[in-house]
């Protein structure tokens, strides 16, 4: 089967977002190493729990912050389509929904344990919602691999912040 060939500026577009999709998840990966060499270290670092405090707390934070850049994904896709429909009010109202998630589930991290999973669940939701508009053909094929990938780091990262 024949592949279809990417234009030149597609390819140099694709490229430029896996390089700084995969930058952004220097802070998931790292967050979540810290925490995880904090939970199997036998003696107490030298930093102590303060270090593994703020790592958590830093790594709930980054992936709140990243959970509403993915619904400011849809109010732009609506900002700059000069065909919407009616209908598309839907995802400007959707489009708000992870920052007020990954906002609520901040503020409730240092009250309920299980603040990460409004996190994930968000992660989640919105991988589903950009993958039906990958199928749709409203977004780039290529979005497919990169956000399928950055949704499984982020929330394998985000599951060692709710086990920790």
């Amino acid at each position: 089967m024949a592949q279809t060939s990417i234009p030149k500026d597609q390819k140099t577009l694709k490229q430029w977002a896996n390089i700084l999709g995969y930058s952004g998840t220097i802070p998931f990966i790292s967050l979540a190493v810290i925490l995880l060499l904090d939970a199997s270290s036998t003696t107490p670092a030298a930093s102590g729990p303060a270090a593994s405090g703020l790592a958590a707390s830093a790594l709930h934070l980054y992936g709140a912050i990243i959970l509403s850049f993915l619904g400011g994904l849809h109010w732009g896709r609506i900002a700059c389509n000069p065909d919407i429909k009616p209908s598309d009010k839907w995802f400007l109202i959707y489009s708000v929904i992870p920052s007020l998630m990954g906002w609520s589930s901040y503020l409730l991290s240092d009250i309920w344990q299980g603040a990460a999973l409004m996190l994930i669940a968000g992660f989640i939701i919105s991988y589903v919602i950009d993958i039906r508009f990958i199928r749709l053909g409203a977004w780039q094929s290529w979005m497919k691999p990169l956000r399928t990938d950055l949704t499984l780091i982020a929330c394998v990262s985000l599951t060692v912040l709710l086990l920790h």
